[in-house]
């Protein structure tokens, strides 16, 4: 039978379920391995919470790489990635290569520790881009646009060091706004490259104010922009990115 998760379950690391350190493919052996993991990064509970469910647990998301869960460790509260059992990676090892790199870069969720199935960093309070965006007033709108350039502006500095994210294009849940100052923290460096061409800010930018979808919740409160001239800047960027380029389209965004 499912197990019916509570809003704020606590688990200690023994009864961390089989369903989530596994998932999904439940192994005792496989379980006994990874609670080894995780008690040598410190974790020391694990919390069920979260709008998604894996066998009535709650959890913070699923992915097609891993599971995501908050715990609780020598930190403080921490989120937590766990390698699926059929996932296309061997280790999270690559992840936190990227991750620790753009945290050199003041970019991303600070990496706290990793292993083989385990990716251990700081937990962000605060929605998911586009809920932030459609929850927003309108008399908030110099904060939503400082927001919206310092994201343009992380995505800038990606593309200069030569990193690209790789799912900026369809970022709906790859940027977390903090709760408190508003800043914003691009996640989920798993499909990181440092060797394919960087797209980072040309992507974001189509995300927030050329899709459908966003655009007109963008444009509330940045004022409507001009598409063929932005199209045009967005061309040139690609051919040219410099900091005179970036400036060019911050202006097409209405955000200088």
């Amino acid at each position: 039978m499912a197990h019916v998760g509570k809003a704020h379950d606590v688990l200690s690391l023994s009864e961390i379920p089989s369903q989530i350190i596994c998932y999904p493919r439940p192994s005792e052996d496989e379980r006994q391995r990874r609670l080894r993991e995780l008690e040598n990064i410190g974790v020391d509970q694990v919390l069920l919470k979260g709008e998604t469910t894996i066998d009535g647990y709650q959890v913070l998301g699923k992915g097609c790489v891993s599971v995501v869960i908050p715990v609780k460790a020598a930190s403080g509260v921490a989120v937590l990635k766990i390698r699926r059992t059929d996932a296309n990676r061997v280790n999270m090892f690559h992840e936190a290569e990227m991750l620790s790199f753009v945290n050199s870069l003041d970019i991303g969720p600070k990496l706290l520790s990793c292993t083989a199935n385990m990716l251990l960093m700081e937990y962000i309070e605060g929605p998911i881009l586009p809920k932030w965006l459609r929850r927003a007033d309108q008399s908030e709108s110099e904060r939503v646009k400082k927001t919206v350039r310092a994201l343009l502006k992380q995505c800038y500095t990606m593309d200069t060091m030569h990193l690209d994210h790789g799912e900026l294009s369809n970022a709906s849940k790859h940027v977390i706004v903090r709760s408190v100052e508003w800043s914003p923290v691009i996640i989920d460096f798993e499909s990181a490259s440092r060797t394919r061409r960087v797209q980072n800010l040309t992507s974001i930018c189509q995300f927030l104010f050329m899709s459908k979808e966003n655009s007109r919740v963008t444009q509330a409160f940045t004022e409507p922009i001009c598409p063929e001239s932005f199209k045009t800047r967005l061309r040139e960027y690609k051919l040219e990115p410099s900091e005179r380029r970036f400036q060019q389209i911050l202006s097409a965004c209405n955000l200088e």
